[in-house]
């Protein structure tokens, strides 16, 4: 079998899954990490206060963050990974983008909102481990998990940064609708890239499909 370099992560298929990978993960974090790092700041200029309350508020929601991983664990086996990434992120949608009402909105619609999106990305979260190592040879394997986290982590970082000051340029729900967008990115290159791999082998799974083969893809291999 055909031994793989790390530039095969750039080339026919295979860019196209890393590409998958690195924006899926992405249009997850950049939104997840800005608003958990300003969970605070941002829950008092929905009119929930600030202190106490405002970082009880953020428990809550890191609580329900962590409950929505357990599910998805279960669902990426009994139903597949591309109906939970692509539902995943289309459910993230709808409570960014009605937090994008801004600060008239209910402090009991804030929080269910809030708890719904951090429900809701237990789906990414789960997969972005999951799909590198289904996606791709063992010899380029972590290679591919690490240009994706990577490609995620410049997201996050980005994100941190970026939220503070479109909070004061822009206002609250112009900035949550940013979010918004961004998390429709994400489901928008779920629905065209992801691949559904449960219950196959990793030899096929990993492969080039015979069907998309060309003079520059990487050979089809086992794992």
């Amino acid at each position: 079998a055909k031994r793989h370099r790390f530039s095969d992560l750039f080339r026919g298929v295979y860019l196209r899954r890393t590409a998958f990978c690195g924006l899926f993960n992405l249009c997850q974090v950049t939104p997840l990490f800005a608003i958990y790092t300003f969970g605070p700041t941002i829950l008092g200029a929905f009119g929930l206060g600030e202190g106490n309350a405002s970082n009880l508020g953020l428990a809550l929601i890191s609580t329900v963050f962590v409950i929505g991983c357990l599910p998805a664990l279960k669902l990426v086996d009994q139903i597949g990974r591309r109906p939970v990434i692509v539902w995943s992120f289309a459910l993230m949608v709808i409570p960014l983008g009605v937090l994008g009402g801004g600060e008239a909105l209910p402090a009991a619609v804030v929080i269910v909102c809030f708890c719904a999106y951090a429900f809701f990305t237990g789906g990414p979260t789960v997969l972005e481990w999951t799909y590198p190592n289904e996606l791709f040879p063992t010899d380029i394997r972590a290679s591919a998990g690490g240009v994706a986290t990577a490609v995620s982590r410049i997201g996050a970082a980005a994100g941190t940064f970026l939220l503070p000051i479109s909070l004061d340029r822009i206002g609250l729900g112009p900035t949550m609708l940013i979010g918004t967008g961004i998390t429709l990115v994400g489901w928008l290159v779920s629905v065209a890239w992801a691949e559904e791999t449960r219950g196959r082998p990793l030899e096929e799974t990993c492969a080039v499909p015979p069907s998309t083969k060309s003079p520059g893809d990487p050979a089809a291999v086992t794992n």
